[in-house]
């Protein structure tokens, strides 16, 4: 983290997000650095052509669920350095991907969970064939 002349209390909050989100439900505890990169990866994943099945990929979307959850439980100065390193993250995260033509076929489509209403620009394996016998996408000719 850059020196934001942070004070002991924002140390603590970027601390202790982990788990606190681990007393949430969490299954593991995890740090501001960790989710960042991994949504990142997930990012490059989608980028060179997820191919891994729907399950997956909805599971993997978890890492930017996990950062919606703690960026409000951190002080206003964490909270700001960690966003922006995040809205960039979604802008690439919006270019490698398209809303879904019919959002209600996802789960969570009535909520503002926008990444969750969002599916890989390029399909391939995997996540194409359970898209396409999901109903999600129709099937080339």
């Amino acid at each position: 983290m850059e020196d934001l002349n942070l004070t002991r209390a924002d140390y603590q909050s970027a601390l202790r997000v982990g788990e606190k989100l681990r007393e949430r439900g969490w299954q593991m505890v995890f740090s501001l650095p960790q989710a960042v990169d991994g949504w990142s990866a997930m990012i490059e994943s989608i980028r060179e052509g997820y191919d891994w099945n729907l399950d997956e990929y909805r599971n993997d979307l978890s890492c930017r669920e996990w950062l919606e959850q703690a960026l409000p439980l951190l002080t206003e100065p964490v909270r700001a350095n960690w966003q922006g390193h995040v809205d960039p993250l979604d802008e690439e995260f919006r270019a490698v991907t398209v809303l879904e033509d019919d959002p209600s076929r996802w789960p969570h489509s009535g909520s503002d969970r926008w990444w969750l209403k969002r599916r890989p620009r390029l399909l391939v394996g995997e996540l194409a064939d359970d898209l396409i016998h999901s109903g999600h996408l129709e099937a080339p000719c």
